[in-house]
């Protein structure tokens, strides 16, 4: 389900408050401040430090509602749904979340190298995720100066490449409070969200890749046997 089957009333704020309550968070002019991922660092796995790349993970592009593909940050109450004025992703959000789980996958998965659809050769699975809100959630029932909670919901299925077919899928929800109802909150809590749906992510595909790899391996060793038993 994605925000455009939910019927969702969308407004781009040229000179009306946000959400009638939060003026402070438009910017001036022709001019967009421009925030990335990234301030909240990934943290490494114990006994992971400095292993080496043993199998490879393609990554499929992201794929994001139409109303979050591109650069600006979205913001919704109940069905209604605005973009902040003056504040932009510093790329679209796919590209950044790939650069955040290619960061997660370097520190907490060395040993499974996440790679780009165009250097897949050799490997062994792919992962499609799918995100269906990506936003900063007010309350229907909040105070005009209440924060809102950031949201990250999707699907996550991890595919076999030798035959394209799934080994497992999975579904992810993160929710994120903003310390405050401020753009420097807003990002931070974004930030906070996209650090742990993408740990949570990074988890998962790595283990469940090596978990497969190894089923799949000692599947292969099996027949060979059998086969050499049966020509003796």
């Amino acid at each position: 389900m994605t925000l455009s089957t939910r019927n969702r009333t969308f407004a781009l704020l040229s000179s009306a408050l946000l959400l009638g309550s939060c003026g402070n968070l438009l910017g001036g002019g022709e001019r967009a401040d421009l925030f990335r991922f990234g301030v909240v660092e990934p943290t490494s796995v114990t006994g992971m430090q400095g292993a080496l790349p043993t199998r490879s993970v393609s990554l499929l592009r992201p794929r994001f509602s139409q109303e979050v593909e591109g650069d600006r940050m979205l913001t919704t109450r109940g069905e209604r749904a605005l973009y902040l004025k003056g504040v932009r992703w510093v790329a679209p959000v796919p590209d950044l979340f790939t650069q955040a789980l290619m960061r997660q996958y370097a520190a907490r998965a060395p040993d499974v190298r996440l790679t780009g659809v165009r250097n897949a050769t050799g490997a062994s699975h792919a992962l499609q995720i799918d995100i269906e809100r990506f936003e900063a959630r007010y309350a229907l029932d909040g105070g005009e100066k209440a924060p809102p909670i950031v949201i990250i919901e999707g699907d996550a299925t991890l595919f076999d490449l030798t035959d394209r077919r799934p080994v497992e899928a999975k579904r992810f929800l993160v929710q994120e409070p903003a310390s405050a109802n401020t753009t420097s909150g807003i990002v931070a809590a974004f930030d906070r969200a996209v650090a742990r749906s993408t740990t949570e992510l990074t988890d998962w595909s790595a283990q469940t890749a090596r978990k497969h790899s190894t089923e799949r391996a000692l599947d292969t060793s099996k027949d060979r046997m059998e086969r050499k038993q049966g020509i003796n």
